[in-house]
């Protein structure tokens, strides 16, 4: 068996995953077309279309970017970790970006149950984790790859 080759793609479990993944973006689509009900919907294509023309004008090619300097610039032996780090942050941050910027004060005034914490020392909490599970991932990938290597082949 060759270990470079491709494994085939079994068409029974491709199409299983087709019609999962389609029964559950049409559930997606009825719950936002209900959810639109009382909004504008122009309203929410304006947010559609500029939120996919940030994706694919800001977020795509920075992500294409970071990818190019990290593969430069980190051993292979530490890009996994260093990529899984980077993602982690950046969906920690996308979802913080509202509680961060307040947004939620401007909906409700007066609110003090409305975005209670301190937003900013969670946010950072949360990336030192992710940054030192990260860490302790690839000190355990080079201790064990380290004792593979010294581990004597027996005959």
């Amino acid at each position: 068996m060759n270990p470079d080759a491709e494994p085939e793609t079994n068409p029974v479990v491709f199409w299983l995953c087709v019609v999962v993944g389609g029964a559950v973006c049409l559930y997606g689509l009825h719950g936002l077309i209900g959810a639109l009900h009382g909004i504008r919907s122009r309203q929410f294509l304006q947010w559609f279309v500029g939120a996919d023309l940030a994706h694919d004008l800001i977020v795509a090619p920075l992500a294409c970017v970071v990818g190019t300097i990290v593969a430069r610039i980190v051993p292979a032996s530490a890009r996994a970790q260093v990529c899984a780090g980077l993602f982690a942050t950046a969906v920690v941050l996308a979802i913080a970006w509202a509680p961060l910027h307040g947004y939620g004060h401007a909906t409700a005034p007066g609110n003090s149950s409305v975005e209670p914490l301190n937003y900013a020392t969670a946010v950072v909490t949360v990336i030192v984790t992710v940054w030192t599970l990260a860490g302790t991932w690839l000190v355990i990938a080079l201790l064990r790859r380290s004792a593979r290597q010294r581990k004597p082949i027996a005959d």
